[in-house]
């Protein structure tokens, strides 16, 4: 057979192993050797990123960030363990009946529930404003009925106003001033800015954001609410 009818075998196409990947936090390249993989969503991350924006989760060990970690006694969980942790402690999942036999209590006694307290503020409006014009007895007002008495009593409270403390400060002594009054400072988050450092958009520092995590917790809070049917 002639040469140029020989069949030419073409040596086998050699597979390039990847060799670096790119992290999906600050994007810097990352050898495969020492990628970190974050948790069921496969994503990449470098060593640096893993260890200031990640957290691993109590029961499945993944990484989750660290921003939309769940807190519970103590520890912090993905989503879909925080839901399995709950539902366990919920006992048995219902079944279709007995969902909506409870969905339906629940509108019901929801429904109940509004009309007793709205009627409830309005009695204990009236009966105060009553008992304000009697005479008291230590410090409150009994007023009878024929299912039996209702008893008021007045507390009363002291309220510091704010933006005229820092002028009697100055005018009291330290020591008369301290014997008065307690200096008290209480924090509350502000929500959407807090969110959003928290979640790296405003390019902060990663001990910054360290330090802030650390000083807050995150709890989840279901809610109930009524879907009114639309007209």
């Amino acid at each position: 057979m002639e040469a140029k009818d020989r069949i030419r075998l073409e040596p086998p196409e050699q597979i390039v192993p990847e060799l670096s990947r790119q992290c999906v936090e600050c994007l810097e390249t990352v050898a495969v050797a020492d990628a970190v993989p974050a948790g069921r969503r496969g994503e990449t991350l470098c060593s640096v990123c893993a260890k200031n924006y990640y957290v691993a989760c109590a029961t499945c060990h993944g990484l989750i960030p660290q921003d939309e970690a769940l807190t519970q006694a103590d520890a912090v969980y993905c989503a879909d363990c925080a839901a399995q942790a709950a539902q366990a402690n919920a006992g048995e999942a219902l079944d279709a009946t007995e969902v909506e036999s409870l969905v339906s209590e629940f509108i019901e006694l929801h429904a109940e529930e509004k009309r007793v307290k709205d009627r409830l503020d309005a009695i204990k409006e009236q009966l105060k404003a009553t008992a304000a014009t009697r005479q008291r007895v230590a410090g409150a007002v009994t007023l009878n009925g024929e299912g039996g008495a209702v008893k008021c009593s007045f507390k009363t409270n002291l309220k510091c106003i704010p933006e005229k403390m820092s002028a009697l400060e100055e005018e009291l002594e330290p020591d008369k001033f301290a014997a008065l009054f307690d200096r008290k400072v209480s924090y509350s988050p502000v929500k959407d800015q807090l969110e959003k450092f928290l979640s790296g958009d405003a390019g902060t520092d990663a001990d910054l954001h360290q330090s802030v995590l650390a000083a807050v917790e995150r709890i989840e809070t279901p809610t109930l609410t009524v879907v009114r049917p639309k007209k």
